[in-house]
């Protein structure tokens, strides 16, 4: 709404519905003022002509061209101070560290790497996903967006019995495992039975050398500025941050 002909809307305690909106319309659109009209004006605001005539002798004037001649002196009178482009929020010096570690990220997330994602993605159909701790929320987001994806998606964590592992095991043909450490127990314990079996196994884990790394047919390694394995369920770090922007990446490629 221009504020130099907000003063109209003052006066129009008395107007109808149909009234209100020919002059809230001008108002949200002031370079009509002058360039339309009545006919046009009556069209835009779904009214008779006759509506528009009774508009402006209800706010004092004789008729539309002196209606229209004081909304052109209230544009004129009234100096204009166009809007500013809003400025930029000043980032935080940690946001471009994260964007950085992010990029370093992609020393290790090959095109290969990507391709034989994406490929799995495609071929293959139920998916057995596994994760402790932080990584646990992290292994079920992407078991969520595999099931969007129409795919058979199962998320298991520590808190289950060994034997839901083992038990259906057989049923899935790709094991993701999502492991900040590549070091913790449980998750390399399912890894082992899935590699027994036959499952390809996809891993997340840090960049750093690792068991479950080892054992991965794909294994995508995520640059981690913690100093040691033990700080992952301490402090804030780009890890986690950089893990979904990797597997929404992913996903992406693998289904544009």
């Amino acid at each position: 709404m221009d504020n130099r002909l907000a003063t109209l809307l003052t006066r129009g305690a008395s107007l109808t519905r149909a009234e209100y909106r020919v002059l809230a319309h001008l108002t949200e659109h002031p370079m009509l003022v002058g360039n339309i009209t009545v006919r046009e004006l009556a069209q835009a605001t779904f009214v008779s002509t006759a509506t528009i005539m009774r508009l402006c002798q209800k706010l004092g004037f004789s008729g539309f061209s002196e209606f229209i001649w004081h909304c052109k002196q209230l544009l004129s009178d009234t100096p204009h101070i166009a809007a500013q482009e809003p400025s930029l929020p000043e980032l935080p010096v940690l946001f471009n560290q994260f964007i950085a570690n992010y990029q370093h990220t992609f020393q290790w997330v090959t095109q290969e790497k990507r391709q034989q994602f994406a490929d799995l993605l495609r071929q293959k159909e139920s998916f057995f996903l596994y994760g402790a701790g932080f990584s646990y929320l992290f292994a079920e987001y992407l078991t969520k967006k595999l099931q969007v994806l129409g795919k058979t998606a199962f998320i298991s964590g520590p808190g289950d019995s060994r034997n839901i592992f083992l038990s259906n095991a057989s049923r899935y043909q790709v094991f993701i495992a999502v492991s900040r450490s590549g070091e913790t127990e449980q998750v390399l314990d399912k890894a082992r039975i899935a590699k027994n079996v036959g499952m390809t196994i996809v891993a997340f884990t840090r960049a750093s050398a690792n068991t479950l790394a080892g054992m991965a047919d794909v294994h995508f390694a995520l640059y981690d500025e913690a100093v040691h394995f033990a700080a992952e369920a301490a402090g804030v770090t780009s890890f986690e941050s950089n893990l979904v922007l990797l597997m929404d990446l992913l996903l992406l490629e693998a289904t544009g």
